[in-house]
């Protein structure tokens, strides 16, 4: 659970993320491992950005290929 609010907190409320958070993240993960899922989420969701501002709809970025996250 504190992995999902994590998440969200990254992608709508930033600031949100506090003391009680981090102590409940390392109850479950390492440094190395939040730090992962901080990058994860944050190259996710800034791909998806861009996907939204480029107009790319459902699976016409690698609509001519056999590969791709989904695969």
């Amino acid at each position: 659970m504190a992995a999902l609010l994590y998440t969200s907190m990254l992608v709508w409320n930033p600031e949100g993320v506090d003391d009680a958070l981090w102590s409940r993240l390392h109850e479950h993960f390492d440094e190395e491992q939040i730090v992962e899922l901080g990058s994860f989420v944050c190259l996710t969701y800034g791909q998806q950005r861009v996907i939204k501002t480029r107009g790319v709809g459902d699976g016409e970025l690698l609509a001519d290929t056999t590969g791709g996250l989904a695969c």
